[in-house]
């Protein structure tokens, strides 16, 4: 495990950071694209008095300003919090630099961005803060070179904006190139000449820098569309297997329309058949069983109907005193002793027929 993955898990765990996941993945992408920041552990006092060691990325990022890249040293303050709530950005000049106050940069050296203030997370993140850092640089630098003067006070005697974390105490960074002072007030232009402002190296590093960042970019742009691809025609795919099976079901659909209307055609023409030949009708020839013993079964279950509604109206009769008690009761039992065969007749064949009880 490397230095830096080190302090970075040991700072997240010990200071007990509400996403340390998250976290690590932000800094280690926004320390992988700039290799002049490194993760720090350092101190903060809080304006109730508490401490807490946090996660900070300290260093310099590359900023081009008027033709010449310039190292502008920061320093990134990681809240417990981090990434739901937006980091705090510090610009730490060196004893030969002054802070150059703007509508961005304070005189402590905090930082104001749009890009800060309307921080969200899952949208927002390091790589993205510091590419804004470097494009609001570029417009106007946040620090001038000074030459002779005594250094400034430390950051952690200077007054803090109230409700605001502020570090006890700063890091030491990679030093401000003397090859590159920043343009401004009290020093040198970079092109005013001198073995010691040697330009050359520093257009050949920021040359190689940008084209690493572009090849990164085209790389990441080609990854992306190969993704997407990949992506269009697993869609493409499932769109055709939707389209063959909807041919399919369209298919089937219409053979069974078909065949309903071949059905359709065929039950009027019996209808009409029957109308013309009602009279002729056999009811008897309406059923048809298909074998021996379902035809059995027809005529048995047929006669024993008959016979139940014939002891139904030799009840009726005798009821109505059409007849005497001794006629009565010797046709039911003629007539109960044969319906009885009947229903035992009847059970055998549904057995034997497999069907239901």
């Amino acid at each position: 495990m490397s230095d830096d993955e080190s302090i970075i898990r040991q700072t997240l765990s010990s200071a007990k950071y509400r996403d340390p996941e998250k976290t690590r993945q932000d800094v280690r992408d926004a320390i992988g694209h700039f290799r002049g920041l490194k993760p720090v552990s350092e101190l903060f006092v809080f304006n109730n008095g508490a401490q807490k060691y946090l996660l900070a990325l300290s260093g310099t990022i590359p900023v081009q300003y008027k033709g010449t890249v310039y190292n502008i040293p920061i320093v990134i303050w990681l809240l417990d919090t981090h990434p739901y709530n937006a980091p705090m950005v510090f610009v730490k000049p060196t004893p030969d630099m002054r802070i150059k106050v703007s509508r961005h940069v304070d005189h402590n050296g905090k930082v104001y961005l749009p890009y800060l203030h309307d921080w969200k997370h899952g949208s927002s993140d390091l790589f993205s803060l510091i590419q804004v850092l470097i494009i609001t640089f570029q417009e106007q630098p946040p620090v001038y070179a000074v030459l002779n003067s005594p250094p400034q006070p430390p950051m952690h005697q200077m007054p803090q904006p109230p409700g605001v974390p502020y570090p006890t105490q700063v890091t030491p960074y990679p030093p401000y190139p003397p090859s590159m002072p920043m343009p401004g007030m009290g020093g040198p232009l970079p092109n005013s000449g001198g073995a010691a402002f040697s330009v050359r190296p520093s257009l050949l590093t920021a040359a190689e820098e940008k084209l690493r960042r572009r090849l990164e970019d085209v790389y990441l742009s080609s990854e992306i569309l190969k993704k997407t691809g990949d992506q269009l025609q697993d869609g493409r795919n499932r769109l055709e297997m939707m389209v063959r099976r909807l041919n399919d079901e369209k298919s089937t659909l219409e053979q069974n329309i078909e065949t309903c209307h071949k059905e359709c055609s065929s039950l009027q023409e019996k209808i009409e058949t029957q109308k013309t030949n009602e009279d002729e009708a056999m009811i008897d020839d309406a059923i048809q069983a298909p074998t021996p013993l379902y035809k059995q079964i027809v005529n048995t279950f047929v006669e024993e109907a008959a016979l139940e509604d014939t002891i139904y109206y030799l009840g009726e009769a005798f009821r109505c005193e059409k007849m005497d008690l001794d006629q009565y009761l010797k046709n039911v039992r003629v007539f109960s002793r044969r319906q009885f065969m009947l229903r035992a007749i009847l059970n055998k064949c549904r057995q034997k027929a497999g069907l239901a009880g």
